[in-house]
């Protein structure tokens, strides 16, 4: 029922043909000579306005008379002052009521005028505001269009596929949130459109059981402004990385700080529980710098080869555990090694960004292998033992104190072998020095062959050699020490001294990740299982056990 009909139906019930001098509403009658016969206290303003011959008053009078129904009017004076007029007929005469409804008109416009703006400011602060219901279907979206899109055809449809068409909606879903919430930077893929980056804010509605009944919020895109920040992260980053292993090149000195050194800055950087640091030598691939709290042995020859043809460009390298980011790092033409960096891809895996990250500082890193590999060679050369060729007892030392300090930090463990040459003197008495030299030079050929590129082959002094190898136990580091042993009987025979007794004795110590760091030490140690070979009768192996540490340390 309209207001003018529920008003006429209360007037006509109560008031037709009463006494206006005591109504206390606006009213006048007027007969039909056009006189006002009767008036309320209040309708002062309303009588003068029909003597001023109000055109819309005078018409609204005429309509009533005419058609003998009541009518209706809005008349708005000079004031500023709005009515509604009600005329309604009598028997001869027609009263008007009129209503001052400025208060209410100015109201309503003013709630008018603020929802147009509300909805303009939506539009100019927000690409869309949208409101979802308990289903994540829209049931209101605004502005028509947004992202290229006709947003009324996404009305009753599901607001993650809007987004996420490929099904990969972010596990922070804005839509499924049940509190208010700002979500920053959301990346989503609006239909065949490149990845956006979009900022979400968003407030939830429950009912009375506390059942999210709806959503509303809005999004705006911000990806100029996420990848303009995402780019000056990646310089920030990227310079970084750049400084850290340049200044490493300029501090230090020996190849085992320059890898560790780049090894940790990208261990940093790039968030890594893993890095390893390969030089390739002639005799193979050497992992000089291994850093992390993740201990994990890699087939390096199969990671190697899967790099070849990147020069200098990263890629993802897959076993069966997680996916590892590596790059090949080439000079001239000429393999230096690569860097493998590792970190657990099932909750973080390796962004397009890293890739380009690691690519960005492979020219630092080439620099940095570069020199590593020149530092090591020259330091080799310069180490050498001049009858052998193997490392001699100075630089000997100095490399297997550098490999404990190194397992202090990859938790791994290593053997020193302790090498005694039995009745050598018996050789230089018997055959003369150059047979026993002829004879130390076998041995030394055969310990260098019996090693990896990894491992380290010294001449400790007169017949005395030791052996470093990587990342055994004791156990393995036996079996290659038996090698040395069934190749005596065939040295002898070299020398021409098949009777002679020349053997040799050797004792095993493995090393304890964090609590070995000193060679002497561990030769102390390997030597005192040695002479209990010795005085067994020569000619075997002993190793180390955990009571021979105890009681050495008591």
């Amino acid at each position: 029922m309209s207001t003018l009909t529920k008003f006429v139906s209360s007037w006509r019930k109560s008031d037709v043909g009463a006494d206006l001098s005591c109504a206390d509403v606006c009213a006048v009658r007027i007969d039909e000579a056009g006189n006002v016969v009767d008036q309320s206290p209040s309708a002062a303003s309303l009588v003068a306005l029909w003597h001023s011959d109000n055109p819309a008053l005078t018409e609204l009078v005429a309509k009533a008379f005419e058609q003998a129904l009541p009518v209706e009017a809005r008349q708005e004076t000079r004031g500023g002052t709005n009515h509604w007029l009600v005329a309604m007929p009598e028997l001869g005469a027609v009263v008007v009521v009129a209503r001052d409804t400025t208060l209410h008109d100015k109201v309503t416009e003013a709630l008018m005028q603020s929802r147009t703006l509300l909805k303009e400011l939506l539009d100019s602060s927000a690409d869309l505001a949208f409101e979802v219901d308990g289903d994540l279907n829209f049931r209101f979206l605004t502005p028509v269009e947004a992202f290229g899109i006709k947003t009324e055809n996404w009305l009753g449809r599901s607001a993650s596929q809007f987004f996420w068409p490929q099904g990969e909606a972010p596990i922070r879903n804005p839509f499924a949130s049940n509190k208010v919430m700002a979500f920053d930077a959301v990346p989503v893929c609006i239909g065949a459109q490149d990845k956006r980056w979009l900022h979400f804010a968003v407030q939830p509605r429950f009912d009375d059981k506390g059942v999210r009944v709806s959503l509303r919020g809005t999004c705006r895109d911000m990806t100029a402004r996420y990848l303009t920040e995402r780019k000056a992260r990646q310089d920030s980053l990227r310079f970084t990385l750049l400084q850290r292993i340049t200044n490493g090149l300029n501090r230090f000195e020996t190849a085992q700080e320059l890898m560790d050194n780049a090894a940790e800055a990208l261990l940093d950087v790039l968030r890594a529980d893993m890095v390893w640091a390969v030089i390739q030598y002639k005799e193979g691939l050497v992992p000089l710098s291994m850093l992390g709290s993740r201990h994990q042995i890699l087939d390096l020859e199969t990671i190697w080869e899967s790099l070849s043809g990147q020069h200098t460009s990263s890629a993802l390298v897959q076993d069966d555990e997680r996916d590892h980011l590596a790059i090949r790092l080439e000079l001239s033409g000429s393999a230096l090694g690569m860097v493998i960096i590792s970190r657990d891809t099932s909750v973080s895996p390796w962004s397009e960004q890293e890739h380009q990250l690691l690519d960005g500082v492979a020219g630092v890193l080439t620099a940095a292998f570069s020199k590593a590999q020149l530092i090591d060679k020259l330091y080799r050369l310069s180490s050498k033992d001049d009858l052998t060729g193997l490392l001699n007892r100075r630089a000997l030392v100095e490399t297997i104190e550098a490999r404990l300090k190194h397992q202090s930090r990859t938790g791994q463990a290593g053997c020193l072998l302790f090498i005694d040459l039995d009745h050598f003197k018996e050789v230089n008495d018997t055959m003369g020095h150059q047979s026993g030299d002829d004879a130390l030079r076998m041995v030394a050929d055969h310990l260098q062959n019996m090693i990896r590129p990894c491992d380290y082959a010294g001449r400790y002094g007169g017949d005395e050699f030791v052996l470093w190898i990587e990342d055994v136990d004791a156990e393995k580091a036996a079996e290659k020490a038996r090698t040395l042993l069934d190749v005596m009987p065939e040295i002898r025979r070299a020398i021409g001294g098949e009777a002679l007794r020349l053997n040799a004795s050797i004792g095993i110590c493995q090393s304890v990740a964090g609590e070995d760091f000193s060679f002497d030490e561990l030769a102390e140690r390997a030597d005192a299982v040695l002479y209990g070979v010795k005085a067994a009768g020569r000619g075997d192996i002993a190793i180390v056990t955990r009571k021979d540490r105890s009681e050495a340390e008591e």
